[in-house]
């Protein structure tokens, strides 16, 4: 049964893997070697941005011109977090394999949409064995090159969902973007999209009002009636 939905796009980290704790502490941890320090509540609303927009504004905030080594050491001390294992969403990734089974009969890809490098995110979905489950996987510091922005391109501008749309053939209209913070949302909508928020811990704070619908989590989520709850949803 073919549905007028015919791209999921998935953001990873908050989504699909619960990384958001492993980040803010290779952020403290990088920020700690100029003799600063980053708290929980003051981490929260950096959430959702991407990498290299954090180590401008980390740097900014300690007065320092030090971005570049900043993000440097932040990826450092997150790849041996990385490589210890960084834990999934579970209800996400076991509905993420039902949609991989439905995919072809109901005529729908299956993509990753991630501010974060590629590498990070293709051994994320390696680590939780869902790499084969998706149709592209775009990064919005990686494959974003033809677009140019002063303000940068990555989220939350629209660029990284137009770029999916595009590589997948589809109208954006016709995706649904998948996300759990601010400039996540921010971008599926702006790239007029359909855009579900799943708030995290981390991003339950931030204003997700903007998205076309928000919901707890996938778990017990019926395929079926998913679908069908979509076809009610407008940008």
């Amino acid at each position: 049964m073919e549905t007028k939905i015919k791209a999921l796009i998935f953001d990873c980290d908050g989504i699909l893997v619960d990384s958001e704790y492993s980040h803010y502490q290779s952020w403290r941890e990088a920020i700690q070697k100029y003799g600063h320090d980053l708290s929980l509540d003051e981490y929260y609303p950096y959430v959702g941005n991407s990498g290299v927009r954090n180590a401008e504004l980390f740097a900014i905030r300690m007065g320092l011109d030090c971005a570049q080594e900043l993000l440097k050491e932040k990826r450092s001390y997150y790849h041996k977090l990385q490589q210890e294992g960084i834990p999934a969403f579970q209800t996400t990734i076991d509905f993420v394999h039902h949609l991989a089974r439905e995919k072809n009969n109901r005529g729908f890809f299956l993509a990753v949409a991630s501010a974060a490098k590629k590498q990070e995110t293709l051994s994320n979905l390696k680590r939780h064995g869902i790499e084969e489950c998706f149709d592209l996987v775009l990064s919005g510091q990686d494959d974003l090159k033809e677009y140019q922005d002063p303000e940068g391109v990555n989220k939350p501008k629209p660029y990284i969902y137009l770029h999916a749309a595009k590589m997948l053939g589809v109208p954006p209209q016709q995706c649904v973007v998948i996300e759990d913070s601010f400039p996540g949302v921010s971008a599926g909508m702006n790239a007029g999209c359909i855009t579900i928020a799943v708030p995290n811990f981390f991003t339950k704070r931030q204003d997700l009002s903007q998205a076309s619908v928000m919901i707890e989590s996938f778990a017990g989520m019926d395929i079926n009636k998913f679908f069908s709850f979509l076809e009610t949803l407008k940008k």
